[in-house]
């Protein structure tokens, strides 16, 4: 198994040992999964990390208390997939599913002990891993607030080229946070 992206981005955060490294090879897993196959929330229990080494998986949050409302977050190629959980069950449902033929580098939980003790700098790069996808997140939500659905849209596109040959327009135009007939208009 090769981890060198996997790595490669970690080491953006913060530097990693030799021998965290060593460990990480002998831990680290690799699941594939089919194109539209769902991710059970359980694997996000199993599973503390968790890098797309290949493939794209879609997070998406269907409102309860309105219903109809969707919110989508894309997770492409050489990232990690933010551990979300719900706080209350009764806002929405949350459904992982792999937008194509996927691979996931995983962390099993049951490692995760034995990493925050024996490698310090472990914590760290977990402590910036989370910072990093919350900045991350709330950059979203701000764009998502202040800024055009074209720009959105471009972003996205430009992080995907290929987003509409893998995605149905209603996945999109919720990623992006604009109607249907809207992201419709961008294309055109």
């Amino acid at each position: 198994m090769e981890n060198k992206t996997f790595y490669a981005y970690l080491e953006q955060l913060s530097p990693l040992s030799y021998g965290l490294e060593a460990y990480l090879n002998v831990a680290l897993k690799e699941v594939s999964f089919k194109k539209n196959q769902l991710i059970a929330d359980i694997f996000f229990e199993e599973f503390p990390l968790i890098f797309v080494t290949k493939g794209t998986i879609k997070t998406a949050f269907d409102g309860l208390k309105e219903p109809g409302q969707t919110f989508i977050r894309f997770h492409f190629q050489e990232s990690f997939i933010p551990r979300i959980g719900e706080l209350d069950s009764n806002d929405y449902t949350k459904n992982c599913i792999s937008m194509d033929e996927s691979i996931l580098t995983v962390l099993p939980l049951k490692h995760e002990f034995n990493l925050r003790k024996l490698f310090p700098e472990y914590n760290d790069v977990i402590d910036k891993l989370h910072e990093y996808q919350l900045r991350e997140l709330y950059t979203y939500i701000f764009q998502l607030r202040f800024e055009e659905g074209q720009q959105r849209l471009d972003r996205l596109l430009m992080l995907q080229p290929k987003l509409f040959q893998i995605a149905s327009i209603g996945d999109i135009s919720a990623a992006v946070g604009v109607h249907p007939h809207t992201l419709s208009t961008y294309r055109r």
